[in-house]
Protein backbone atom coordinates (compact mmCIF):
# COMPACT_ATOMS: atom_id res chain seq x y z
CA UNK A 1 0.00 0.00 0.00
CA UNK A 2 1.78 3.12 -1.23
CA UNK A 3 0.73 6.64 -0.29
CA UNK A 4 1.01 8.63 -3.55
CA UNK A 5 0.11 12.04 -2.16
CA UNK A 6 2.02 15.16 -3.26
CA UNK A 7 4.77 14.97 -0.63
CA UNK A 8 5.72 11.35 -1.25
CA UNK A 9 5.88 11.83 -5.01
CA UNK A 10 7.78 15.09 -4.69
CA UNK A 11 10.40 13.76 -2.26
CA UNK A 12 11.22 10.88 -4.62
CA UNK A 13 10.06 8.33 -2.03
CA UNK A 14 7.49 6.64 -4.29
CA UNK A 15 10.07 6.10 -7.03
CA UNK A 16 12.55 4.76 -4.49
CA UNK A 17 10.01 2.21 -3.18
CA UNK A 18 8.96 1.10 -6.67
CA UNK A 19 12.56 0.69 -7.86
CA UNK A 20 13.49 -1.31 -4.77
CA UNK A 21 10.47 -3.64 -5.01
CA UNK A 22 11.51 -4.75 -8.51
CA UNK A 23 14.52 -6.59 -7.07
CA UNK A 24 13.15 -7.28 -3.61
CA UNK A 25 10.17 -9.37 -4.75
CA UNK A 26 12.59 -12.05 -5.93
CA UNK A 27 13.66 -12.50 -2.34
CA UNK A 28 10.31 -13.29 -0.73
CA UNK A 29 10.76 -15.97 1.96
CA UNK A 30 10.17 -19.58 0.87
CA UNK A 31 10.18 -23.03 2.43
CA UNK A 32 13.67 -24.57 2.50
CA UNK A 33 12.93 -27.30 -0.03
CA UNK A 34 11.00 -25.04 -2.44
CA UNK A 35 12.56 -23.23 -5.39
CA UNK A 36 10.22 -20.26 -5.34
CA UNK A 37 8.09 -18.52 -2.74
CA UNK A 38 4.44 -19.46 -2.32
CA UNK A 39 3.66 -15.90 -1.18
CA UNK A 40 1.46 -13.87 -3.52
CA UNK A 41 1.69 -10.10 -3.86
CA UNK A 42 -0.79 -7.32 -4.64
CA UNK A 43 -0.49 -3.56 -5.09
CA UNK A 44 -2.59 -0.60 -3.97
CA UNK A 45 -1.78 3.11 -4.21
CA UNK A 46 -3.84 5.72 -2.39
CA UNK A 47 -4.30 9.37 -1.45
CA UNK A 48 -7.94 10.40 -0.83
CA UNK A 49 -9.13 7.35 -2.79
CA UNK A 50 -7.75 3.84 -3.33
CA UNK A 51 -6.34 2.49 -6.60
CA UNK A 52 -6.22 -1.31 -6.97
CA UNK A 53 -4.15 -2.89 -9.71
CA UNK A 54 -4.88 -5.97 -11.77
CA UNK A 55 -1.50 -7.54 -12.55
CA UNK A 56 -2.69 -10.89 -13.93
CA UNK A 57 0.08 -12.63 -15.90
CA UNK A 58 -2.02 -12.79 -19.10
CA UNK A 59 -2.33 -8.97 -19.31
CA UNK A 60 -0.03 -6.86 -21.46
CA UNK A 61 -0.49 -3.84 -19.19
CA UNK A 62 -1.61 -3.51 -15.54
CA UNK A 63 -5.19 -2.25 -15.09
CA UNK A 64 -6.15 0.28 -12.46
CA UNK A 65 -9.46 0.28 -10.58
CA UNK A 66 -10.38 3.23 -8.39
CA UNK A 67 -12.40 2.82 -5.20
CA UNK A 68 -13.68 6.23 -4.18
CA UNK A 69 -16.21 5.02 -1.61
CA UNK A 70 -13.82 5.03 1.34
CA UNK A 71 -16.65 4.79 3.86
CA UNK A 72 -17.54 1.24 2.75
CA UNK A 73 -14.34 -0.14 1.26
CA UNK A 74 -14.62 -3.17 -0.99
CA UNK A 75 -12.09 -5.04 -3.13
CA UNK A 76 -12.98 -4.41 -6.79
CA UNK A 77 -11.27 -7.52 -8.17
CA UNK A 78 -10.30 -10.97 -6.92
CA UNK A 79 -8.69 -12.59 -9.93
CA UNK A 80 -5.46 -10.78 -10.78
CA UNK A 81 -5.01 -8.79 -7.57
CA UNK A 82 -2.90 -11.23 -5.53
CA UNK A 83 -0.45 -12.88 -7.93
CA UNK A 84 2.68 -15.01 -8.00
CA UNK A 85 5.52 -12.57 -8.73
CA UNK A 86 7.46 -15.04 -10.92
CA UNK A 87 4.43 -15.58 -13.19
CA UNK A 88 3.39 -11.92 -13.40
CA UNK A 89 6.91 -10.46 -13.36
CA UNK A 90 6.61 -8.40 -16.57
CA UNK A 91 3.21 -6.89 -15.64
CA UNK A 92 4.35 -6.08 -12.09
CA UNK A 93 7.62 -4.52 -13.32
CA UNK A 94 5.55 -2.48 -15.77
CA UNK A 95 3.33 -1.29 -12.96
CA UNK A 96 6.25 -0.33 -10.71
CA UNK A 97 7.75 1.69 -13.57
CA UNK A 98 4.42 3.44 -14.19
CA UNK A 99 3.33 4.36 -10.63
CA UNK A 100 5.76 7.31 -10.14
CA UNK A 101 4.82 8.69 -13.61
CA UNK A 102 1.10 8.09 -13.16
CA UNK A 103 0.96 10.42 -10.15
CA UNK A 104 3.81 12.76 -11.15
CA UNK A 105 1.47 15.77 -11.53
CA UNK A 106 -0.58 15.14 -8.41
CA UNK A 107 -1.35 18.03 -6.08
CA UNK A 108 -3.43 15.92 -3.67
CA UNK A 109 -2.09 16.39 -0.17
CA UNK A 110 -4.91 14.84 1.90
CA UNK A 111 -4.74 11.15 2.74
CA UNK A 112 -6.85 8.39 4.22
CA UNK A 113 -5.47 5.65 6.46
CA UNK A 114 -7.97 3.29 8.15
CA UNK A 115 -9.71 2.40 4.82
CA UNK A 116 -6.28 1.37 3.46
CA UNK A 117 -5.90 -1.23 6.20
CA UNK A 118 -9.54 -2.25 5.77
CA UNK A 119 -8.99 -2.78 2.03
CA UNK A 120 -5.89 -4.91 2.59
CA UNK A 121 -7.67 -6.99 5.19
CA UNK A 122 -10.71 -7.50 2.95
CA UNK A 123 -8.45 -8.61 0.09
CA UNK A 124 -6.76 -11.24 2.27
CA UNK A 125 -10.14 -12.34 3.61
CA UNK A 126 -11.53 -12.74 0.08
CA UNK A 127 -8.45 -14.76 -0.91
CA UNK A 128 -8.95 -16.89 2.23
CA UNK A 129 -5.40 -16.49 3.42
CA UNK A 130 -3.41 -14.75 6.12
CA UNK A 131 -0.81 -12.15 5.18
CA UNK A 132 1.05 -8.96 5.79
CA UNK A 133 0.39 -5.38 4.69
CA UNK A 134 3.33 -3.08 4.01
CA UNK A 135 2.03 0.48 4.27
CA UNK A 136 4.21 3.44 3.24
CA UNK A 137 2.55 6.55 4.65
CA UNK A 138 3.60 10.13 5.35
CA UNK A 139 0.99 12.36 6.95
CA UNK A 140 -1.86 12.66 9.43
CA UNK A 141 -4.99 11.18 7.73
CA UNK A 142 -7.20 14.28 7.52
CA UNK A 143 -9.37 13.36 4.51
CA UNK A 144 -13.07 12.67 5.19
CA UNK A 145 -13.09 8.93 5.89
CA UNK A 146 -13.33 6.47 8.76
CA UNK A 147 -10.29 6.81 11.04
CA UNK A 148 -9.84 10.51 10.21
CA UNK A 149 -7.56 12.14 12.80
CA UNK A 150 -7.01 15.68 14.03
CA UNK A 151 -3.81 17.25 15.29
CA UNK A 152 -3.91 17.07 19.09
CA UNK A 153 -0.25 17.66 19.84
CA UNK A 154 -0.58 19.74 23.00
CA UNK A 155 2.68 20.62 24.76
CA UNK A 156 0.74 22.06 27.72
CA UNK A 157 -0.34 18.55 28.74
CA UNK A 158 3.22 17.30 29.25
CA UNK A 159 4.01 16.48 32.90
CA UNK A 160 0.38 16.84 33.92
CA UNK A 161 -2.14 14.16 34.89
CA UNK A 162 -3.67 14.47 31.42
CA UNK A 163 -0.42 13.59 29.65
CA UNK A 164 -1.60 9.98 29.27
CA UNK A 165 -4.33 11.09 26.84
CA UNK A 166 -1.58 11.86 24.30
CA UNK A 167 -0.54 8.19 24.35
CA UNK A 168 -4.08 6.84 24.00
CA UNK A 169 -5.64 6.44 20.54
CA UNK A 170 -7.98 9.24 19.43
CA UNK A 171 -10.66 7.17 17.79
CA UNK A 172 -12.16 3.83 18.92
CA UNK A 173 -12.31 2.78 15.28
CA UNK A 174 -8.63 1.78 15.27
CA UNK A 175 -9.10 -0.70 18.09
CA UNK A 176 -12.04 -2.31 16.29
CA UNK A 177 -10.00 -2.41 13.06
CA UNK A 178 -7.09 -4.08 14.89
CA UNK A 179 -9.48 -6.73 16.26
CA UNK A 180 -10.77 -7.51 12.76
CA UNK A 181 -7.23 -7.70 11.41
CA UNK A 182 -6.18 -10.22 14.07
CA UNK A 183 -9.30 -12.31 13.46
CA UNK A 184 -8.43 -12.46 9.75
CA UNK A 185 -4.70 -13.06 10.20
CA UNK A 186 -3.77 -9.70 8.70
CA UNK A 187 -0.50 -8.27 10.05
CA UNK A 188 0.18 -4.56 9.47
CA UNK A 189 3.69 -3.16 8.96
CA UNK A 190 3.82 0.59 8.93
CA UNK A 191 6.59 2.73 7.43
CA UNK A 192 6.00 6.37 8.43
CA UNK A 193 7.72 9.35 6.78
CA UNK A 194 6.35 12.38 8.68
CA UNK A 195 7.62 15.94 8.46
CA UNK A 196 5.17 17.10 11.12
CA UNK A 197 2.88 15.60 13.75
CA UNK A 198 1.41 12.18 12.93
CA UNK A 199 -0.62 10.53 15.64
CA UNK A 200 1.45 7.39 16.26
CA UNK A 201 -0.66 6.51 19.31
CA UNK A 202 -3.67 6.07 17.01
CA UNK A 203 -2.05 4.98 13.75
CA UNK A 204 0.38 2.55 15.37
CA UNK A 205 -2.31 0.73 17.33
CA UNK A 206 -3.17 -1.71 14.54
CA UNK A 207 0.54 -2.44 14.03
CA UNK A 208 1.00 -3.13 17.73
CA UNK A 209 -1.96 -5.48 18.04
CA UNK A 210 -1.25 -7.47 14.87
CA UNK A 211 2.38 -8.42 15.50
CA UNK A 212 3.65 -5.88 12.98
CA UNK A 213 6.52 -3.40 13.19
CA UNK A 214 6.41 0.37 13.01
CA UNK A 215 9.30 2.21 11.35
CA UNK A 216 9.48 6.00 11.55
CA UNK A 217 11.77 8.28 9.51
CA UNK A 218 11.30 11.89 10.59
CA UNK A 219 11.85 14.51 7.87
CA UNK A 220 12.91 11.84 5.39
CA UNK A 221 15.69 13.02 3.06
CA UNK A 222 16.30 10.81 0.04
CA UNK A 223 20.10 11.00 0.12
CA UNK A 224 20.60 10.73 3.85
CA UNK A 225 17.85 8.33 4.92
CA UNK A 226 17.43 5.91 1.99
CA UNK A 227 20.09 3.39 3.12
CA UNK A 228 18.47 2.94 6.54
CA UNK A 229 14.95 2.68 5.13
CA UNK A 230 15.91 0.23 2.37
CA UNK A 231 17.84 -1.93 4.81
CA UNK A 232 14.78 -2.05 7.15
CA UNK A 233 12.49 -2.89 4.25
CA UNK A 234 14.73 -5.64 2.85
CA UNK A 235 15.12 -7.26 6.24
CA UNK A 236 11.39 -7.18 6.86
CA UNK A 237 10.34 -8.59 3.50
CA UNK A 238 12.93 -11.38 3.54
CA UNK A 239 12.43 -12.69 7.07
CA UNK A 240 10.61 -15.94 7.79
CA UNK A 241 7.20 -15.33 9.27
CA UNK A 242 4.55 -17.47 10.91
CA UNK A 243 1.04 -16.23 10.17
CA UNK A 244 -2.23 -16.24 12.10
CA UNK A 245 -0.64 -17.53 15.31
CA UNK A 246 -2.19 -18.47 18.63
CA UNK A 247 0.01 -19.05 21.65
CA UNK A 248 -0.77 -20.68 24.98
CA UNK A 249 1.44 -20.87 28.05
CA UNK A 250 0.86 -23.69 30.52
CA UNK A 251 2.54 -24.29 33.88
CA UNK A 252 2.85 -26.96 36.55
CA UNK A 253 1.09 -26.35 39.88
CA UNK A 254 2.25 -23.63 42.24
CA UNK A 255 2.41 -20.76 39.79
CA UNK A 256 0.55 -19.45 36.73
CA UNK A 257 0.83 -16.95 33.88
CA UNK A 258 -1.03 -13.76 34.81
CA UNK A 259 -0.05 -11.13 32.24
CA UNK A 260 1.34 -10.89 28.71
CA UNK A 261 3.18 -8.04 26.97
CA UNK A 262 4.19 -7.64 23.33
CA UNK A 263 2.84 -7.05 19.80
CA UNK A 264 -0.13 -9.26 20.59
CA UNK A 265 -3.90 -9.21 20.98
CA UNK A 266 -5.81 -10.98 23.74
CA UNK A 267 -9.51 -11.68 23.54
CA UNK A 268 -9.51 -13.73 26.75
CA UNK A 269 -7.04 -14.43 29.54
CA UNK A 270 -5.30 -17.47 28.01
CA UNK A 271 -5.01 -17.12 24.21
CA UNK A 272 -2.26 -14.87 22.90
CA UNK A 273 -3.17 -14.00 19.30
CA UNK A 274 -0.64 -12.71 16.77
CA UNK A 275 -1.58 -12.04 13.16
CA UNK A 276 2.11 -12.73 12.43
CA UNK A 277 5.19 -13.67 14.41
CA UNK A 278 8.87 -13.57 13.42
CA UNK A 279 12.39 -13.59 14.89
CA UNK A 280 12.19 -9.95 15.99
CA UNK A 281 9.11 -10.34 18.16
CA UNK A 282 9.18 -11.18 21.85
CA UNK A 283 6.30 -11.95 24.17
CA UNK A 284 6.99 -11.20 27.82
CA UNK A 285 5.00 -13.28 30.32
CA UNK A 286 4.45 -12.44 33.97
CA UNK A 287 4.07 -15.43 36.29
CA UNK A 288 2.56 -15.36 39.74
CA UNK A 289 3.81 -17.74 42.41
CA UNK A 290 0.72 -18.51 44.48
CA UNK A 291 1.21 -21.99 45.96
CA UNK A 292 3.92 -24.38 47.16
CA UNK A 293 6.63 -25.26 44.63
CA UNK A 294 8.52 -28.53 44.85
CA UNK A 295 12.33 -28.33 44.99
CA UNK A 296 12.66 -31.85 43.57
CA UNK A 297 10.37 -31.65 40.56
CA UNK A 298 10.99 -27.94 39.84
CA UNK A 299 8.71 -25.61 37.93
CA UNK A 300 7.59 -26.60 34.44
CA UNK A 301 6.52 -24.25 31.65
CA UNK A 302 5.18 -25.14 28.23
CA UNK A 303 4.70 -22.66 25.41
CA UNK A 304 2.70 -23.89 22.40
CA UNK A 305 2.24 -21.87 19.21
CA UNK A 306 -0.18 -22.85 16.46
CA UNK A 307 0.61 -20.98 13.23
CA UNK A 308 0.46 -21.07 9.43
CA UNK A 309 3.75 -21.51 7.59
CA UNK A 310 4.78 -19.50 4.49
CA UNK A 311 3.48 -22.30 2.26
CA UNK A 312 0.10 -22.30 3.98
CA UNK A 313 0.53 -25.35 6.25
CA UNK A 314 -0.94 -25.25 9.74
CA UNK A 315 1.82 -26.17 12.20
CA UNK A 316 2.32 -26.49 15.93
CA UNK A 317 5.55 -25.62 17.68
CA UNK A 318 6.06 -26.53 21.31
CA UNK A 319 8.75 -25.43 23.75
CA UNK A 320 9.09 -27.03 27.19
CA UNK A 321 11.33 -25.80 29.96
CA UNK A 322 12.02 -27.08 33.47
CA UNK A 323 13.31 -24.61 36.05
CA UNK A 324 14.95 -25.26 39.39
CA UNK A 325 13.21 -24.12 42.55
CA UNK A 326 15.02 -22.94 45.64
CA UNK A 327 14.04 -21.93 49.15
CA UNK A 328 17.16 -19.79 49.49
CA UNK A 329 16.71 -16.13 48.58
CA UNK A 330 20.44 -15.83 47.85
CA UNK A 331 20.02 -18.34 44.97
CA UNK A 332 17.31 -16.17 43.47
CA UNK A 333 19.61 -13.14 43.38
CA UNK A 334 22.56 -15.20 42.13
CA UNK A 335 20.67 -16.64 39.13
CA UNK A 336 18.58 -13.57 38.32
CA UNK A 337 18.23 -12.84 34.58
CA UNK A 338 18.88 -9.10 34.41
CA UNK A 339 17.91 -8.88 30.73
CA UNK A 340 14.52 -10.48 31.34
CA UNK A 341 13.95 -8.23 34.34
CA UNK A 342 14.74 -5.02 32.44
CA UNK A 343 12.59 -6.22 29.53
CA UNK A 344 9.69 -6.84 31.88
CA UNK A 345 10.03 -3.49 33.67
CA UNK A 346 10.28 -1.58 30.39
CA UNK A 347 7.23 -3.27 28.91
CA UNK A 348 5.08 -2.92 32.01
CA UNK A 349 6.04 0.77 32.27
CA UNK A 350 5.18 1.21 28.60
CA UNK A 351 1.75 -0.28 29.28
CA UNK A 352 1.28 1.76 32.46
CA UNK A 353 1.77 5.19 30.83
CA UNK A 354 -1.56 4.68 29.08
CA UNK A 355 -3.36 4.85 32.40
CA UNK A 356 -1.07 6.68 34.86
CA UNK A 357 0.95 9.91 34.86
CA UNK A 358 4.62 9.44 33.90
CA UNK A 359 5.71 10.71 37.30
CA UNK A 360 3.85 7.88 39.00
CA UNK A 361 5.25 5.23 36.62
CA UNK A 362 8.75 6.51 37.35
CA UNK A 363 8.14 6.34 41.11
CA UNK A 364 6.87 2.76 40.88
CA UNK A 365 10.02 1.72 38.99
CA UNK A 366 12.29 3.41 41.54
CA UNK A 367 10.38 1.83 44.43
CA UNK A 368 10.53 -1.65 42.93
CA UNK A 369 14.28 -1.35 42.37
CA UNK A 370 14.84 -0.01 45.90
CA UNK A 371 12.71 -2.86 47.29
CA UNK A 372 14.82 -5.49 45.49
CA UNK A 373 18.03 -3.96 46.83
CA UNK A 374 16.61 -3.64 50.36
CA UNK A 375 15.54 -7.30 50.35
CA UNK A 376 19.00 -8.31 49.19
CA UNK A 377 20.62 -6.31 51.94
CA UNK A 378 18.27 -7.61 54.61
CA UNK A 379 18.39 -11.29 53.66
CA UNK A 380 21.53 -11.96 51.64
CA UNK A 381 24.27 -9.42 52.31
CA UNK A 382 26.75 -9.84 55.11
CA UNK A 383 25.97 -7.44 58.00
CA UNK A 384 27.39 -3.96 57.49
CA UNK A 385 27.34 -0.61 59.21
CA UNK A 386 23.87 0.97 59.33
CA UNK A 387 25.14 4.17 57.74
CA UNK A 388 26.51 2.36 54.66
Amino acid sequence: MIDVSYRNINSGLVKLICDELKTLLDKLPREEQEESSAIRVGFVTYNKVLHFFNVKSSLAQPQMMVVSDVGEVFVPLLDGFLVNFQESRSVVTNLLDQIPEMFADTNESETIFAPVIQAGMEALKAAECAGKLFIFHSSLPTAEAPGKLRNRDDKKLLNTDKEKTLFQPQANSYEALARDCVANGCCVNLFLFPNQYVDVASMGLVTMYTGGTLYKYNNFQLNADSPQFLSDLRKDIEKKTGFDAIMRVRTSTGFRATDFFGAIYMNNTTDVEMAAVDCDKAVTVEFKHDDKLNEDSGALIQCAVLYTSISGQRRLRIHNIGLNCSSQLADVYKTCETDALINFFAKSAFKAILSQPLKMVREILVNQTAHMLACYRKNCASPSAVSQ
